[in-house]
């Protein structure tokens, strides 16, 4: 590898490893999937290509000022002892500061270039994932999570909002579909890295109770994933091809949990596969959203 490839490859992976990029483009698709199903399809390119940008731009900001109030006990966990911050690659106090500028200036161009609402999703965004969940709970209680998916959820409350200039129940129920979706993505990451978050204290649900119990919040999940999808249908929002691919996907990711449920042992590896389940099952949603939206142009 050339010396200008090699150093590609290195901001790449500090960049990673300080907004991750794979989850914050997920998340961004959210966002983008709500605005081109509520009606944004429609828009002209610059106001797409601002939800796109403000979206990602704000997302990683969160995502890095996490990092920041994280990096105590990223440091005690081999999986995330390597990122940036917990590995003193980069300063503390800047990363802070410019994820700060980032985020103010997202809000106050998502003010001008969108709408008052999805720079209220962004703010949403940052209270719950930020103070409820890193500062507040995630130390604290097993239902820290719960603040986590609230935040998660946020850049589809936006997106809808920044289509439509309203908050809706349908913002609301995409919004839940990321909502519901947290649980069986992060617990299942956490049963297979239980071990790190009982070394760093992190009372995640999987790191506290078995896996049977895990399973049980799991399926629940899959259960509110289900509810929103067949809401967003009976509102017209989606259309056959969404719904049918949904509900199957919430399907699979409760009989996921069930065994998980039903496991005595190889727990940790089920879920690692599982784990990529769950993310596949919620990009392909979104990407049939948008294909059955453009089709019925």
């Amino acid at each position: 590898m050339s010396g200008s490839g090699q150093r590609v490859r290195v901001v790449v992976k500090t960049l990673d490893g300080l907004v991750k990029l794979k989850q914050t483009a997920l998340l961004t698709l959210s966002g983008y999937t709500a605005f081109l199903v509520g009606g944004g399809v429609h828009k002209p390119l610059h106001e797409h290509l601002a939800v796109l940008i403000l979206s990602y731009a704000s997302i990683a900001a969160v995502t890095a000022i996490n990092m920041y109030f994280d990096r105590d006990i990223d440091a005690l966990m081999p999986r995330t002892m390597s990122r940036p911050l917990a590995a003193g690659l980069l300063s503390p106090g800047s990363v802070l500061a410019a994820a700060a500028a980032i985020l103010a200036a997202s809000i106050l161009a998502s003010i001008y270039l969108v709408n008052i609402y999805f720079a209220a999703a962004i703010i949403l965004g940052f209270i719950f994932d930020i103070v409820a969940y890193t500062l507040l709970l995630k130390r604290r209680t097993p239902l820290n999570i719960v603040a986590g998916a609230i935040a998660g959820g946020a850049p589809a409350l936006g997106g809808w909002a920044a289509a439509t200039g309203v908050v809706d129940v349908n913002a609301l129920l995409f919004s839940l579909l990321v909502v519901s979706w947290v649980p069986p993505h992060i617990w299942f990451l956490a049963t297979y890295f239980r071990d790190d978050y009982r070394a760093a204290r992190i009372p995640m649900l999987p790191a506290v109770t078995d896996h049977q119990m895990t399973a049980v919040g799991i399926g629940l999940g899959s259960v509110m994933m289900a509810y929103s999808v067949v809401g967003l249908y009976l509102t017209g929002a989606i259309g056959v091809a969404s719904l049918v691919y949904s509900l199957a996907a919430s399907i699979h990711i409760f009989a996921l949990a069930v065994g998980l449920s039903t496991l005595e042992r190889g727990h940790r590896e089920y879920a690692w596969k599982a784990f990529r389940i769950v993310n596949m099952h919620l990009g392909m949603s979104y990407l049939i959203m948008i294909l059955e939206k453009a089709l019925a142009m």
